[in-house]
């Protein structure tokens, strides 16, 4: 029980925790989508580098759109396919898997792209500018993503976007039922054994429910009484700082990429490097997302 003699055991509850819960599936999201864009970028070299090799350029195109196709199904564990909550959740409450399903659809936009410019049936406008802008928007919308907010996945209000009522979030059997029937079971034994026990047991269930109110009076005054200041900041943990770092790294390489793409296919410098760039900085982009960690 917190008291008013304890203000440093407040701040050791509230002390901020690295959100490394769900770095796993994270990691490997990131780590799938990094082989397909190495992928992208030895295809891409391989077709620039010997004649034999251009049919290779429509193998990147299909590469985009088949990584695009895997985050919009499978990048968050609670979201149908994969998990059961539907898709309205989405839009409505969950930022983190809504930009994921959004850089799904810009690799699927920036495959069909690549695709149709292959094919030399995209107007020279188009195939300047498309990509490059993909791209930076892709890029930018790096800077606002967190790895590390709550989705409210497991709140109360995610009940009513279960696509199947019989499952928990993430798809495993609910275990709510059970755990009712249990305590209900518990209880009627308790009572049958000590009938005289039922108002103390009363007497207890007032009190629990007392308890919540008082709790909270508590944890306000203990600040205060301790001259502790109530702060609404939270402290970036080492792990969010690292997630931080690595995709302020993934921005500035994405904007390489376009910025390389804008000139070789807008054919402003006719030299022989140009064209190796944006591959190249593929590659590298692709290989940090490879070995990325939370």
């Amino acid at each position: 029980m917190l008291s008013y003699e304890s203000p440093q055991m407040f701040a050791e509850v509230t002390a901020p925790q690295d959100a490394d819960t769900n770095a796993g599936p994270s990691e490997l999201n990131h780590h799938i989508a990094g082989y397909a864009l190495v992928g992208v970028g030895v295809l891409a070299l391989a077709s620039l580098l010997s004649p034999k090799y251009q049919s290779c350029r429509y193998l990147w195109a299909i590469l985009f759109v088949l990584v695009g196709l895997y985050l919009a199904l499978w990048s968050d564990a609670e979201i149908w396919p994969r998990g059961n909550l539907n898709w309205s959740w989405i839009f409505q409450h969950d930022a983190e898997a809504r930009q994921h399903k959004i850089y799904s659809l810009l690799l699927i936009a920036i495959g069909i792209v690549e695709y149709v410019r292959i094919r030399g049936s995209m107007r020279r406008l188009w195939k300047t500018w498309a990509f490059p802008v993909l791209a930076l928007i892709g890029s930018g919308m790096l800077l606002i993503h967190d790895h590390n907010g709550g989705s409210g996945a497991r709140s109360s209000e995610a009940q009513a976007y279960l696509v199947n009522q019989a499952l928990d979030v993430d798809g495993s059997p609910r275990k709510s039922s059970s755990l009712a029937i249990l305590v209900s079971t518990t209880h009627d034994e308790y009572q049958v054994a000590h009938p005289s026990s039922e108002n103390v047991m009363d007497d207890s269930a007032i009190y629990s429910n007392s308890m919540p109110m008082d709790h909270l009076q508590m944890e306000m005054d203990a600040p205060r009484a301790g001259n502790i200041p109530i702060s609404h900041h939270h402290a970036m943990t080492a792990s969010m700082l690292r997630v931080e770092r690595e995709h302020m790294w993934f921005m500035i390489v994405g904007l390489a990429i376009g910025l390389f793409k804008f000139i070789s296919d807008g054919e402003f410098f006719r030299t022989r490097v140009v064209p190796y760039l944006w591959p190249s900085c593929m590659l590298l982009l692709g290989f940090r997302l490879v070995f990325y960690r939370e």
